[in-house]
């Protein structure tokens, strides 16, 4: 598989700096003289007060409307939670970071539903608590988390800016537009000197460089993306603009350079969202700011990222999860509705706008966009239908799927719809962002549900991106169904890196086979010379089935112990071979239905393992720890170590040949 940063770069075109600086100065000729007109990144919105409140009518925006208007029923009566000293030196003093952004992310939360609710007119004492809380904003000591400033100096304050800095800046610069002819003059002030004392001077006047700048991950889009849009709504001087311009241009190809041509996404499904939606939305922004001239959403690149959420979709809102993201994740519906529309992309997923709060961190883009932009006549498809591509080969990135359908009509009466299953297992390396130790790694899915599943995000502390970080759970390979040679774990590092030796699919039986060589992974255990990783999935499509099936085949080959005596005697411990357990992690409690099998009870499909209890010990652990968002999670593991025994006491070296040890094993997968 291609992974070389040459192929991820092609089909990125961007505009030069020429075309740039001459749009920008047409645009601002064009403001001058018309002030009353709605700026025209707000256009690409449709957004005005009277717009935002007929949206928040549509039958669609119910439910949406309903959890919105109870929270900010109590965001108007309760004063906006402090961010005090106590909570903002917790992370420099002792690593916790959540209590701070459990208030930070309250505060945006209440910010972001009185915004939406003030556009009421009628609505008593609206404006004037969005004042007090945009005021209230604006006097933050920074617009940063802790986690993301160090000890948290004063040095490391002034004209740093974050993910959430870049969002705050962009959430203000929409607000004061939406409401300018309502608000104070001097809140809408303070604002713009805000945005330039805290984002708009160091970043394009000053020009200081940034981490996030150049990096292939979510930071680039997020915070260029973020600091762009703010300047397309608030900066004034033509050549500080096109120095913005410019400027977010630059970070979004680099961003796109994490991806390659396959359109896969590393950092996972949530990232995916993160990164890439606010790539769209400033993109959207700029195209109509600059009326189309400036168009980013173009090429087969950015449509194949377009369609990664759909590829790695596997049924009922469940996701391929590796890396640090959830298996049930809310993509935003007014991304994916301008997505489908633009890209003419077939959606399988169920239509559903998430609610207010649904996002912890209330993502002021998502919510507003997610008002504006969803549309239920783009999902084409509905849920639980057969997915139009079957089996999918991300080549760059390294992930395979394959997709299908059960009869379940035959376990269930009640039941006359296909039952949705799929497999995917992962190859890529271990300096990915958001890296896990997990290649090889795989998923079983039914019905919904990720029965052999990836434990996702852990929760995000100071360790959880220190060095040591891969001995925690969520990011160790003992947390992934990999297995543990010679009692060591996968390393970390570009250098421990899956070589895919076979990989195809085929739709028309919805079968996949991939083989990977995954030693380098392995460098620790030292008598390990080579392992490879053999799956073949069949699965049903045109033919539909009753029972998905997976052979497994782990190939551990070790370095000869033979002497160079031919008259030298070895005892049975030199002659054992050296250890190994295979793992395989779950959220299903695993039953032992005797020697050689093991079941887990899905909600709608039972999962069978079976395996040679004569050489393999089964062993099932409980291990209790907590997800992303510190929540109780138990995950079950189910080990096999091997435990053949040579049957020979002593053996003379000429007779010694270089050792194997092979795991074969059968998953079935049948309704129930």
């Amino acid at each position: 598989m291609e992974n070389t940063n040459q192929s991820k770069v092609r089909s990125i075109s961007m505009p030069d700096s020429t075309v740039i600086q001459k749009v920008v100065h047409r645009m601002m000729n064009g403001r001058q003289g018309n002030q009353h007109v709605q700026p025209a990144p707000m256009r690409a919105l449709v957004c005005s007060t009277d717009s935002i409140g007929q949206a928040l009518l549509q039958p669609e925006l119910a439910s949406f409307f309903t959890d919105l208007n109870n929270y900010g029923e109590r965001a108007l009566n309760e004063s906006l939670p402090s961010l005090s000293f106590g909570l903002y030196r917790k992370f420099g003093d002792t690593g916790e970071r959540k209590l701070y952004e459990d208030a930070y992310f309250e505060r945006r939360g209440r910010l972001a539903a009185i915004a939406l609710l003030a556009v009421d007119s009628n609505g008593a004492g609206w404006i004037e608590t969005l004042e007090d809380m945009l005021w209230d904003v604006c006097g933050e000591y920074t617009w940063c988390l802790p986690a993301h400033l160090g000890t948290g100096g004063v040095e490391q304050v002034n004209g740093n800016i974050d993910l959430f800095a870049a969002e705050t800046v962009h959430m203000l610069a929409e607000i004061v537009t939406i409401h300018a002819d309502r608000l104070d003059t001097r809140i809408i002030h303070r604002i713009r000197a805000e945005a330039e004392q805290r984002i708009f001077t160091p970043l394009y006047r000053e020009q200081r460089t940034y981490h996030w700048q150049d990096a292939d991950h979510n930071w680039s889009a997020v915070c260029s993306g973020c600091c762009g849009m703010a300047g397309l709504l608030l900066l004034e001087e033509e050549a500080i603009l096109t120095e913005s311009v410019g400027q977010t241009i630059r970070s979004m190809q680099a961003f796109l350079s994490g991806y390659g041509m396959d359109g896969g996404c590393a950092e996972g499904i949530g990232y995916w969202v993160y990164g890439f939606g606010y790539f769209v939305y400033y993109a959207d922004m700029l195209r109509e700011y600059s009326e189309g001239e400036l168009d980013l959403l173009n090429g087969s690149k950015i449509a194949a990222i377009a369609a990664f959420p759909l590829r790695v979709h596997l049924s009922g809102g469940t996701f391929v999860n590796y890396s640090d993201s959830a298996e049930q994740q809310e993509i935003p519906s007014g991304l994916l509705s301008l997505l489908a529309s633009r890209f003419g992309i077939q959606i399988d997923l169920p239509f559903h706008i998430p609610l207010f709060t649904d996002d912890p961190c209330h993502r002021w883009a998502h919510l507003l966009r997610n008002v504006m932009w969803s549309s239920s006549a783009m999902v084409l498809q509905e849920a639980g239908a057969t997915p139009a591509e079957r089996g999918i080969i991300m080549e760059d990135l390294g992930w395979m799927i394959a997709k299908g359908v059960l009869d379940s009509s035959s376990a269930d009466l009640t039941r006359d719809e296909p039952l949705a299953i799929a497999f995917s297992v992962k190859a890529g390396h271990n300096d990915e962002p958001h890296n896990h130790n997990d290649l090889g790694q795989f998923i079983i899915h039914c019905g919904g549900e990720n029965i052999l599943c990836d434990p996702g995000a852990g929760l995000y502390t100071q360790a959880y991106f220190a060095p040591g970080r891969e001995q925690l759970f969520h990011i160790s390979s003992f947390g992934h169904s990999v297995p543990r040679i010679e009692g060591k774990e996968q390393t970390s590092g570009r250098q421990a890196q899956a070589q895919v030796l076979e990989a195809k699919v085929s739709d028309d039986d919805c079968t996949l086979d991939a083989c990977l060589e995954l030693t380098a992974a392995y460098s620790e255990a030292a008598s390990l010379v080579c392992y490879t990783r053999q799956l073949h999935w069949s699965g049903s499509a045109k033919d539909i089935g009753t029972v998905a099936e997976l052979r497994l085949k782990d190939r551990f080959q070790w370095k000869n112990r033979a002497m160079s005596s031919s008259s030298t005697l070895y005892s049975v411990e030199e002659l054992q071979r050296p250890s190994v357990t295979e793992r395989f992690m779950s959220r299903k409690v695993p039953e032992r239905v005797h020697e050689g099998q093991i079941q887990w009870q899905g909600e709608l499909a039972t999962l069978g393992m079976t395996y040679d209890a004569n050489q393999w010990q089964a062993d099932i652990e409980v291990i209790n720890t907590v997800d992303h968002d510190n929540e109780p999670v138990i995950f079950y593991r189910t080990s096999l170590e091997w435990r053949e025994q040579p049957d020979k006491c002593d053996v003379r070296s000429d007779e010694v040949n270089p050792l194997e040890t092979v795991c074969e094993l059968k998953f079935t997968i049948e309704p129930k």
